[in-house]
């Protein structure tokens, strides 16, 4: 991947994921943009309860983490829960738990290719529903996942009360249909439009950069 050595990480990583962790928090414009675990978390994903894949500069300094976790079905925390999933779909779940990259290299598009290596690797656990919680603020993490081929099915007050958009990869898209947009921080807006039976496809930024909105299409198929 470019420049960067990338491996899976194991208990001796956790400690520098979670300092990398923090000095990108510290970085960020807005706290809500980015809910931050400590080593307790991470511990049961690298012995089994998912992957953590680390990229690592030509220097061998870790340059950024992404982070999947396979939830158990009984999971309260389970993000088809907040969609209603069956149970055969609960247990196929992967959480998109976080990916980040040190400041110093943001823009080399590192974020996605971590995250979609990642995915390759663990789509052989039978986990293959991937979702994910982002922000409705933070345009690039939201872009990254719909990149990622994730949707906007659902919304929910998530750690602690955070507002988050929950993202799902399945559900057909009426492609054709005239698309909706919604004020990126206007909560019902997007529970007006996902009770309608839609689902967020893309982001549209204004020309201020500063102001984005969500377009929305019809599920044809969830």
């Amino acid at each position: 991947m470019n420049d960067f050595f990338l491996r899976s990480a194991g208990p001796d990583d956790l400690n520098d994921l979670v300092a990398l962790e923090h000095d990108v928090e510290q970085a960020l414009p807005n706290r809500e943009m980015f809910a931050t675990d400590e080593k307790e978390f991470y511990e049961p994903i690298v012995r089994g309860a998912g992957h953590i894949l680390l990229a690592f500069d030509t220097t061998g300094k870790l340059a950024g983490v992404s982070v999947i976790r396979f939830p158990s079905a009984d999971d309260p925390e389970n993000l088809g829960r907040e969609l209603s999933l069956p149970r055969e779909r609960l247990l196929a779940v992967r959480h998109l738990e976080s990916v980040f990259v040190r400041p110093d290299i943001r823009g080399q598009h590192l974020a996605e290719k971590l995250v979609r290596e990642n995915m390759k690797r663990t789509q052989e656990n039978g986990r293959t529903l991937s979702m994910a919680t982002v922000w409705p603020g933070n345009a690039a993490s939201l872009k990254l996942h719909l990149n990622l081929g994730l949707r906007v099915r659902g919304f929910a007050f998530k750690y602690g009360g955070k507002p988050r958009l929950i993202l799902m990869d399945s559900g057909t898209i009426a492609e054709n249909a005239a698309p909706l947009a919604v004020h990126a921080m206007d909560f019902e807006g997007h529970r007006a439009r996902l009770r309608a039976g839609m689902a967020g496809i893309a982001v549209q930024v204004m020309p201020n950069q500063h102001d984005f909105f969500v377009e929305y299409k019809p599920l044809i198929q969830a």
